[in-house]
This record gives C-alpha cells, structure tokens and sequence, in this order.
C-alpha cells in the first residue's frame, strides 16, 4: 500500500473517552444505556475542531464487539471522521496501532489510548500520547500534549 497524507487520530473508547469500567453491556453483550459512558468527547470534539480533515480509526477492543454502524453512532458528532478500525491483531495495543499504520501507509498519525502497552512505546514515539484509565482525555496534560501534536500534525501538513 502507498503512503498516505491523511492523518488520523486512533482512539481508544475506556479510559479516554470515559473512566475505565463504566459499565457498558450487559451479560448478552448489548450495549447499556449509561451516562457515564463517553463523557468526555466533547473534550476530543473541541480538542479536534480547528482540524476537519483528521479521521479517527477506532482501536479500542470495541472494535470487536461491535459494527462499524454502531461505532459510528458511538462517536457521536465525531462521526463524520470514521475511517475505519484497526483490522491488525498483534501482542500488544500499540503493536496492532503500528501494524495498522503500515498497512495503511500512513504518514500522519497519533494514538490516543490507555494501553499499558501505548504507555511503553510513548517514550520511544511521541507519536503514542497514552491516559491514565480513571481520567482519559479530561486531564489537562494530555489535552495539552494532544492540542500540541495536532497542531504538528496540521503544521506538517498531513
């Protein structure tokens, strides 16, 4: 596949978009009906507006129990920036985030999640921007450090 200039945002759900064991399905594996459950997107909302052209690929384990259809209405106003999801299986989140990246050939991207594993390879990519489970995206620090690399992201124009 051929690199590309899209950039994309891959977005873990628990943890970033809401506090790490919110309940969201049920024995059946239906969804629940929670308020707790993505609190703070309108935080990734406003934190992504000034960029319409980056997409969002889901890389959270959701992407396993459910379709693309009810992921996209799980993202809410951010909808309109579905790409798709992570297709890669590997050992570890961000190994599956970087298998990912090279099937798609992406050259502009960033990986919101709270992954042990994302929290690892932050240090040796800037790229991997990793929460804390009980705070995701409200903490400051992490807006901060999302805000900045957004910013370079548009800056190097992909």
């Amino acid at each position: 596949m051929r690199p590309t200039d899209a950039a994309v945002v891959f977005l873990d759900f628990d943890g970033v978009l809401h506090p790490v064991g919110v309940p969201a399905i049920d024995e059946n594996f239906c969804l629940v009906d929670d308020p707790g459950l993505f609190v703070w997107r309108p935080i990734l909302e406003r934190l992504l507006a000034p960029y319409p052209m980056i997409g969002i690929i889901v890389s959270s384990d959701w992407r396993r129990l459910f379709d693309d259809a009810t992921l996209i209405r799980l993202l809410g106003p951010l909808a309109t920036r579905f790409v798709g999801v992570v297709e890669s299986y590997g050992t570890s989140r961000s190994e599956e985030i970087l298998a990912e990246v090279k099937r798609r050939g992406l050259n502009g991207w960033l990986a919101l999640d709270d992954h042990p594993s994302v929290n690892v390879a932050q240090a040796r990519d800037p790229r991997f921007i990793a929460c804390e489970p009980a705070t995701g995206v409200s903490a400051v620090d992490v807006q901060r450090t999302l805000s900045e690399r957004l910013t370079t992201l548009s800056v190097d124009g992909v």
